[in-house]
C-alpha cells in the first residue's frame, strides 16, 4: 500500500482592506535553503500614512515596493481581536520602543506574555496584489487620545531555525549571528496619526513584497525587529503598546490510506480511508470532497460508503462513480472521518487500483491524497494425461474439471477444450490453464473424462495458487497444476459361428474387469462376446469352449 499526499494552499480571502486591487493568498510556492543569501538591500521611502479621523484610510509605498496602509476604523469597520489575529511580538516603551519576537526571554521594549513568541514563516500570510506576491503583517497601534503621531523607523525581517534567538546585547541591536539571515530591513520615517480609538484592530497593514525574498525550509522561523518613535519628539511613543500580529487562516488538508492495506486476494472487499483536517487556527468553511471513484480493471467496482457519513455521498453508475461531501463548517483544530468506502472485488480486478480524493475549502487550504492498493490474483495449470508409457498428453478434447476451496467439488468449471480459450499459454489439448483466482489452496477435481478414455483416479487434487501467476506471462508451476491420469480405452470382440453342420455350438467367457461386456451375437455369428472400454494397458484373456 502506498500513501501519497499533496497539500496545496487555496487562495486566502480577506476580511479587511483591499487597495491597489483586489488580492487572494496563496502558498509560498519553492523551497530552498535561505543560508549564505547575501542581506537585501535597504528599504526606504513611504512617507506619512496620516489620516485626519477614522473615517479615512491611506497608503503609501516604499521605494522597494513595500506597501503600508494605516486603516481608519470607521471607513473600514475592520477589527483585529484575538479570534481572528495571532499577535506574535509586543512592543511597549517611550519615548521610543524597540523588540522582536521570539520564545526566549524579551529584550528591548518586547513584551512578555501571549503576545510575543517565535513564529513559523508558513504562519505568516501571503497576499497577492496585481501579480506580485507579499507577505501580509498588522500592527494593532496605541498610542494615547492626546498624543496620537508615532513613527515606525524600522522594521526588519530574519529568517532562522533558532525558535529562542537572542539578539546578544539587548542594548544596541545590531542584527543577529549566523545562521540566521537578513530577508528584508526598512529604514525610514513613516509617520502615522493613531485616530483609531482602543486596541483590537488592526490599524496598519504592513505589505513586504516576496519579489527577491526566498522561500526557506519548512521549520523556518520568522523573526520581524521593529523600532518606533525616533523621528522626532512629536512622533514618540507615548508608552503605550505596539502589536504586530497576522490574521488567523485554517488550513484544510486531506489523507486517504487504503483499509485493508491489502494486497487483498480476488473476491475480497477493498476500501479507503479519507479524514479531512483543519491544523490552522480559525474554522474553515464550504468544506468540500471529491473523490472520482476507481473503476478497477473489470469496471465493476461498486463503491458504498460503510458506514454512511452525514454530508457525503456517493453518485453515478458502477464504472463511474464519485464521491462527494460537503461540510458547511470544520473547526480549527478538528477533522473529520475516516469517511470509509468500500468495494468488493472480483477475478477481473487483479492490479492495483489507485484513488484520489481532493479536498477544497471556501476560505483557505486543501489539497489531494492518493492511496493504492492491490487486488493479487493467480492462476492454476491442469494437466490431462495417458497412462500410457511416460504419460503423454491425452488426444481427445472434451475432458471438464471443477476446481473450489473446498473438497468435493462436482459443478464443471473449465472444459479442456483445445480452442485456448481457458488456456492462452498452450492452445492445444491436455492442458487447462485458469487465471483470475485469489491466491491460496485449491482442490481441482475431474468431472468428466475426454472421449476414449477412462475415469481417473485422482480426486481432489490440491494445488496452490500463487500471487502474480497467470496464463501467459507468469505461469504457474509444479505446486499450482492438478495432474489427472487417464487411461485410453480399447473395445474387443469374439464370434462364433457353426461351420455349416448345424451341429456344433460354443460358449465365449472373457475376464473383462475394466470393460463393459456384451453377449449380444455380432451379425452372421452364432455367439459374441464383445467387451467395450477396455483400459489399456491390460490383458483381457477369452476362452471359447466348442461342444461337437
Amino acid at each position: 500500500m502506498i500513501t501519497r499526499i499533496v497539500q496545496r494552499k487555496r487562495p486566502r480571502a480577506s476580511a479587511l482592506l483591499v487597495i491597489g486591487g483586489a488580492f487572494a493568498a496563496v502558498g509560498l510556492l519553492a523551497t530552498s535553503v535561505f543560508a549564505n543569501i547575501p542581506p537585501p538591500p535597504a528599504d526606504s521611502g513611504c512617507g506619512s500614512v496620516e489620516v485626519p479621523n477614522k473615517n479615512v484610510s491611506a497608503t503609501c509605498t516604499t521605494n522597494d515596493g513595500a506597501i503600508v496602509d494605516y486603516i481608519g476604523s470607521s471607513a473600514n469597520n475592520q477589527s483585529s481581536g484575538t479570534g481572528i489575529f495571532d499577535p506574535f511580538v509586543r512592543l511597549q516603551g517611550s519615548p521610543t520602543e524597540q523588540g522582536f519576537n521570539t520564545n526566549a526571554p524579551v529584550t528591548f521594549d518586547a513584551k512578555t506574555g501571549t503576545w510575543t513568541h517565535a513564529i513559523l514563516v508558513s504562519a505568516i500570510p501571503v497576499v497577492t496584489i496585481s501579480g506580485t506576491r507579499y507577505w501580509e503583517l498588522f500592527n494593532d497601534i496605541n498610542e494615547g487620545n492626546n498624543t496620537k503621531p508615532v513613527s515606525l523607523n524600522r522594521v526588519e525581517i530574519w529568517f532562522t531555525t533558532n525558535a529562542n534567538i537572542t539578539d546578544g546585547t539587548g542594548t544596541t541591536f545590531t542584527g543577529f549571528a549566523a545562521p540566521a539571515t537578513l530577508q528584508y530591513a526598512f529604514s525610514g520615517s513613516i509617520l502615522i496619526n493613531d485616530v483609531n480609538q482602543g486596541s483590537g484592530r488592526g490599524d496598519l497593514r504592513y505589505l513586504v513584497p516576496l519579489t527577491n525574498i526566498p522561500t526557506p525550509p519548512a521549520g523556518t522561523y520568522f523573526v520581524l525587529y521593529s523600532q518606533w518613535g525616533t523621528t522626532s519628539t512629536t512622533y514618540n511613543s507615548d508608552g503605550g503598546f505596539e502589536e504586530w500580529k497576522v490574521r488567523k487562516a485554517p488550513n484544510v488538508s486531506i489523507v486517504k490510506t487504503a483499509n485493508p492495506v491489502g494486497p487483498v486476494n480476488a473476491g475480497g472487499n477493498i476500501g479507503f480511508d479519507i479524514t479531512v483536517s483543519n491544523t490552522g487556527a480559525a474554522d474553515a468553511t464550504n468544506v468540500t470532497i471529491s473523490d472520482p471513484l476507481p473503476a478497477g480493471a473489470g469496471s465493476d467496482l461498486n463503491w458504498t460508503l460503510s458506514p454512511a457519513f452525514s454530508g457525503c455521498s456517493i453518485t453515478g453508475a458502477v464504472g463511474t462513480q464519485t464521491l462527494n461531501c460537503t461540510f458547511a463548517t470544520l473547526a480549527a483544530g478538528a477533522s473529520l472521518g475516516p469517511i470509509h468506502i468500500t468495494s468488493s472485488t472480483t477475478a477481473a480486478d487483479c492490479a492495483v487500483v489507485s484513488n484520489t480524493a481532493t479536498a477544497a475549502s471556501g476560505n483557505d487550504g486543501g489539497g489531494s491524497s492518493t492511496a493504492t492498493v492491490t487486488v493479487q490474483c493467480g492462476a492454476l495449470l491442469i494437466q490431462k494425461e495417458s497412462t500410457k508409457g511416460t504419460n503423454p498428453l491425452v488426444k481427445n478434447a472434451g475432458a471438464e474439471f471443477c476446481y473450489s476451496t473446498a473438497t468435493g467439488c462436482s459443478t464443471t468449471n473449465v472444459t479442456d477444450n483445445g480452442t485456448g480459450d481457458e488456456d492462452t499459454g498452450t492452445a492445444g489439448i491436455g492442458s487447462v490453464c485458469v487465471s483470475g483466482l485469489a491466491p491460496g489452496t485449491y482442490y481441482v477435481n475431474e468431472t468428466k473424462a475426454p472421449l476414449g478414455y477412462g475415469d481417473a483416479t485422482q480426486a481432489n487434487v490440491a494445488v496452490t495458487v500463487a500471487n502474480g501467476t497467470n496464463c501467459t506471462t507468469a505461469r504457474p508451476g509444479a505446486a499450482a497444476t492438478a495432474a489427472f491420469t487417464n487411461a485410453p480405452l480399447s473395445d474387443i470382440q469374439v464370434n462364433f459361428r457353426d461351420g455349416g453342420s448345424t451341429e456344433t455350438s460354443a460358449t465365449i467367457s472373457c475376464d473383462n474387469t475394466t470393460g463393459t461386456g456384451s453377449d449380444t451375437p455380432a451379425t452372421g455369428w452364432d455367439t459374441s462376446r464383445t467387451v467395450t472400454n477396455v483400459d489399456a494397458p491390460t490383458v483381457v484373456t477369452c476362452t471359447i469352449t466348442i461342444d461337437p
